[in-house]
């Protein structure tokens, strides 16, 4: 076991807590995470979150953490109240194992975003999700079994919602709830099992003859 990783955690935590604050761009969190996930001694770790460290502490909420993606003792990091995503004149991506806060800020202008909250840890049953796309294109791969509500404002745009391969997925008990403007843009929404999971449903599909 890696001797730094409760250190690592904590660096994450600090990154995570100054971007949902606004004092780190998400651009900045990307670039030092993958500082600290390669720092080689605690010496290293401190540098990287020097700047970030608070002089007189701060409250963070505590919430009640789950991981839809697999059982297991909870989220890698404390979780933020709020996390900004935007894309702008660009092609972006989050996906894999990431700690989801209580409120996504997602903003797309002439852009094209992909999220993936299949392997996501969620910090509550309900995730508010709340877009600002233009001209853009917006990706969302939500876990077999979540429930969605869409709110969005969509003028000139199309949204498709995809749940075929999600046949008989039961409840895992999350919300999401979208809200916002979508405008001249695509929304493609896609109900998804885990890759593990896909990779089990195929062989169960050609063990009974490719039926459904």
């Amino acid at each position: 076991m890696d001797q730094l990783e409760p250190s690592r955690q904590e660096a994450i935590r600090l990154l995570s807590t100054a971007v949902a604050t606004d004092r780190m761009t998400v651009e900045q969190f990307e670039s030092r995470l993958a500082l600290v996930r390669q720092a080689p001694n605690r010496a290293t770790l401190d540098a990287i979150v020097a700047d970030v460290v608070p002089s007189g502490g701060f409250p963070l909420a505590r919430q009640t953490i789950r991981s839809y993606a697999s059982p297991g003792p909870g989220a890698p990091v404390e979780p933020a109240e709020l996390l900004r995503i935007k894309t702008i004149l660009s092609s972006s991506k989050r996906a894999g194992s990431w700690t989801v806060p209580l409120r996504l800020e997602v903003k797309v202008v002439m852009g094209e975003l992909t999220i993936d909250l299949r392997d996501a840890v969620f910090c509550s049953d309900v995730l508010d999700i709340e877009l600002d796309v233009l001209l853009g294109s917006l990706t969302l791969i939500v876990p077999a079994g979540a429930q969605l509500e869409n709110q969005c404002e969509e003028r000139w745009s199309a949204t498709t919602h995809s749940i075929r391969s999600t046949a008989g997925a039961g409840a895992i008990g999350l919300l999401i709830r979208l809200s916002g403007r979508v405008r001249w843009s695509s929304m493609d929404i896609k109900e998804k099992p885990r890759k593990g999971e896909e990779e089990v449903s195929g062989w169960r599909r050609m063990l009974r003859g490719g039926d459904g």
